[in-house]
């Protein structure tokens, strides 16, 4: 008990020191706000506000990201990351403590107002509230995952079209300083796979142009696969930490071998002399060296342990578990390549329905992107890696986003109903979730 009251004593003066840094931070923050919501209009007016604008009219402007906050949480962070980066993950538990704190007032009110004549009322007010919650928290997810892309020294890629010009950046950022050893080589096969062999043996500058939609529907699966590739590596680093690593193949044929060797031995010792003089002895250890915890399952690779996992648990680790992370990363597709839905309908008009065959909708596809029949992107085969990259960056940013709220307070992130979650053209299988039941652990 006394360990347990310390540790909460310990907790509340880290969130109060939290808020008093928070605290400071949000009175810079007010005093510029009112001259800000000017400039702001005027951009509005010209045109101007994008997540690249001026910093004088945008508190996300210098962040290098496609979209930008727009609640008052989430510009609040936003000015606070570009000003002030030291304190960002101050203000963020900040933020969190004041979510978490509404959402205890939200609860109680509810109670109450359920015993009185305006019930519909005070719904539609709650509603909103939550609305009001969930939006200011999808903003502070997204403000986290641009600190972590800028931790890492890389610009996020602006709002894509035929126009857009990209500068060249350092590719080993986007996957030595966001991925595990081990989850390394997955990444690599998932990039061979979108882009193909071409893809990899073609110089850097050669040109290929694509539909918008096609180049949509690959982030946001890679999306999906970033995301899938974070929550399967934690599980496995947990697994191989406490020695539950399944073994592969080739260490099951060697255990069964040694479990057969030793059970032989065993059966030609006289019973009555064997157990008084091996309980624990040397046929005990034999035992003992073909049990996980003698390294059994140490070689297992990443990949060999996901291959290991049935179709349920397999559906389980690639669904997005919140509501919130499901609405980041269609936001943040959306951002890029414009409405995913107006993408597929222009997409269907060009194609129309004489195609049947895999191979007709692919040469239809074909000849609707060289006739410019829909919006295309001319991306250098270096520009495509980036974008792959960048979104599998993107998933694993999310995951761990995710674990960071959900850690911090449990309540605040929506879990997803059962069905498909994920962004466009990237959703995948759901369940219950593979850890032990809580929304996004």
């Amino acid at each position: 008990m006394a360990t347990a009251t310390i540790g909460r004593a310990t907790l509340e003066a880290t969130r109060a020191r939290a808020r008093a840094t928070a605290t400071r931070a949000r009175g810079r923050w007010d005093a510029g706000r009112a001259a800000r919501a000017r400039a702001t209009g005027r951009a509005r007016a010209t045109g101007r506000g994008d997540g690249f604008g001026d910093a004088e009219t945008n508190p996300a402007a210098g962040l290098k990201a496609p979209s930008t906050p727009e609640s008052p949480r989430g510009q609040q962070l936003a000015y606070i990351l570009r000003t002030a980066p030291e304190m960002f993950d101050a203000a963020v538990d900040s933020q969190l403590d004041g979510l978490g704190e509404e959402v205890e007032r939200e609860a109680k009110s509810a109670s109450e107002e359920a015993k009185t004549e305006q019930l519909v009322l005070f719904k539609r007010i709650a509603d909103v509230r939550a609305l009001e919650r969930r939006n200011g928290l999808e903003d502070i997810m997204y403000t986290t995952i641009i600190q972590k892309f800028l931790s890492v020294g890389v610009d996020m890629l602006p709002p894509l079209d035929e126009t857009t010009m990209l500068k060249g950046i350092d590719l080993n950022r986007l996957t030595d300083g966001v991925h595990s050893k081990e989850a390394l080589d997955m990444v690599r096969e998932h990039l061979m796979a979108v882009l193909g062999g071409a893809g990899e043996n073609a110089y850097s500058s050669q040109l290929v142009r694509m539909s918008k939609l096609q180049a949509a529907q690959v982030y946001a699966a890679s999306i999906m696969f970033g995301y899938f590739v974070t929550r399967a590596d934690k599980r496995f680093q947990l697994d191989r930490m406490v020695g539950t690593l399944p073994m592969d193949p080739m260490e099951s044929a060697m255990a069964l071998e040694r479990l057969f060797n030793s059970a032989s031995a065993m059966d030609s010792i006289d019973e009555a002399d064997a157990a008084p003089q091996n309980f624990g002895g040397e046929d005990f250890d034999l035992f003992s060296d073909s049990a996980p915890s003698s390294g059994t399952g140490s070689q297992l690779t990443l990949k060999q342990y996901i291959q290991n996992f049935d179709q349920s648990t397999l559906a389980q680790t690639a669904r997005i578990v919140s509501m919130e992370g499901v609405q980041v990363a269609e936001r943040q597709t959306g951002a890029l390549f414009g409405s995913i839905e107006d993408l597929q309908r222009e997409m269907q008009d060009a194609v129309g329905m004489n195609a049947v065959t895999p191979e007709e909708l692919m040469d239809a596809v074909n000849d609707a992107v060289a006739e410019k029949k829909v919006q295309t992107l001319t991306l250098a085969y270096a520009s495509q890696r980036r974008l792959v990259l960048e979104a599998v960056a993107f998933g694993a940013f999310l995951r761990q986003s995710e674990t960071y709220i959900d850690g911090y307070n449990p309540k605040l992130l929506t879990p997803t109903p059962r069905g498909p979650t994920g962004p466009p053209g990237a959703s995948l299988p759901s369940g219950d979730d593979d850890d032990g039941g809580s929304p996004v652990a």
